[in-house]
């Protein structure tokens, strides 16, 4: 499957998925306020670093390892997301007064989409993928619809999701996949040794850099009251989430085929070229049309509490570009580069969110001031690593791999 083919059948999925996810804001907006939108943000940040806590990057050995380890690490997988959910929702609920039950069971429903996410990929089922994607919103949508308070909403939302997820999940395995020996105590131990350097660096990485995603809109919440997350929040959804699912797209076929070079020891240097420039070209164009229509559409479609949240709108476009045009590009260092570096790109960024959101509103609360510091200093910070990232690919393609 072709670049543009492979990217625009999960982008196209993943437009019609914004689009259900901006329709939920809306409604949700409408019907309880945009304080109760800041607190929905709020539950997906912490669910969504839970996924990732409870995974630790070891859905990302799923579409490298060879078929005989399959099954292995599917279950290792499993076995994470079920048991290392029940100690983070137990962690959280000393700190947020959120549903135990909705916390625990969405931490662990995201944490196997994205195992079922990554098994799709391994198969270059990316039509699979589309349909997963979408089908996650529709239940949040659908979830809102019945749900007649916010906390009947979040428990309709988990055990539904939970179904939907496990569904996919039997469609996308086959019994041909496991052996009796990898359910074993022992077997799960010397995986789990195998791939300690991964899980111990990579794990780290990526939860450093889900975390890196998220948190703002936690302190936001935190330092400026739940309205305000509120604004943030709707700005992630109409601008932000549909620039990180495309780069994600993008990012998903591109890991999808760079694994498969690396099992095969080689290495594409035309397809990472032409990667990087279509990427370049829609930030540019992401970039230019929210600038455009963003304040349009919020003053003609949303209501006088959306039009406050153009300011942010515009404060986010140096992170958005750089979100679009760089960070996909990333995947390269995960695949071909060491733990160690990939780590530190994460932690990096770790600083720029501890700066902007905690650092700098115990001095100076300025919601404005915060947002500018992190999106100025994420841009830059990415620009000097798509240099390295660069250089890489140019090594790469130099030596043969």
């Amino acid at each position: 499957m072709s670049l543009l083919k492979g990217a625009s059948t999960i982008g196209g999925a993943s437009v019609i998925s914004q689009v259900i996810g901006a329709l939920t804001l809306l409604f949700m907006s409408s019907r309880f306020g945009m304080a109760d939108v800041g607190n929905y943000a709020l539950m997906m940040s912490i669910v969504l670093i839970g996924a990732q806590i409870a995974l630790y990057a070891s859905h990302f050995l799923l579409p490298k390892v060879d078929q005989c380890d399959f099954g292995k690490a599917v279950y290792f997988c499993f076995l994470q997301s079920v048991v290392v959910s029940v100690i983070y929702a137990l962690g959280v609920s000393f700190f947020f007064t959120l549903p135990l039950i909705a916390i625990y069971v969405l931490t662990v429903s995201y944490a196997l989409m994205i195992v079922s996410e990554n098994i799709f990929l391994r198969s270059k089922s990316f039509v699979c993928l589309a349909f997963q994607r979408i089908s996650v919103t529709t239940i949040v949508f659908l979830s809102l619809f019945v749900a007649h308070s916010m906390a009947q909403f979040y428990l309709i939302w988990a055990g539904a999701l939970l179904c939907l997820i496990l569904a996919w999940l039997y469609y996308g395995l086959d019994k041909k996949d496991f052996s009796k020996s990898d359910f074993r105590l022992k077997t799960q131990r010397k995986y789990l040794s195998e791939h300690w350097n991964h899980l111990s660096r990579v794990g780290t990485a990526e939860v450093v850099a889900n975390a890196s995603l998220q948190l703002p809109t936690v302190f936001i919440n935190y330092w400026f009251s739940p309205l305000v997350a509120g604004y943030f929040a709707v700005v992630n959804r109409f601008c932000l989430s549909p620039v990180l699912i495309l780069g994600q797209s993008v990012s998903n076929y591109a890991f999808s085929k760079w694994s498969e070079d690396f099992r095969n020891k080689t290495f594409n240097y035309i397809e990472f070229k032409k990667i990087r420039s279509f990427l370049l070209a829609i930030a540019l164009i992401t970039v230019a049309g929210i600038y455009v229509v963003y304040p349009w559409l919020t003053h003609n479609f949303g209501n006088h509490q959306w039009e406050q949240s153009v300011e942010t709108s515009r404060l986010m476009l140096p992170y958005v570009f750089a979100m679009l045009a760089f960070v996909p590009m990333t995947v390269l260092e995960l695949i071909f580069g060491t733990p160690k570096y990939f780590l530190r790109i994460q932690c990096e960024q770790l600083a720029i969110v501890v700066l902007a959101f905690i650092i700098m509103p115990f001095f100076y609360k300025s919601y404005v001031a915060s947002l500018l510091v992190f999106t100025v200093l994420t841009a830059g910070r990415y620009l000097m690593i798509y240099v390295y990232i660069n250089r890489h690919a140019a090594t790469l393609n130099k030596d043969g791999v």
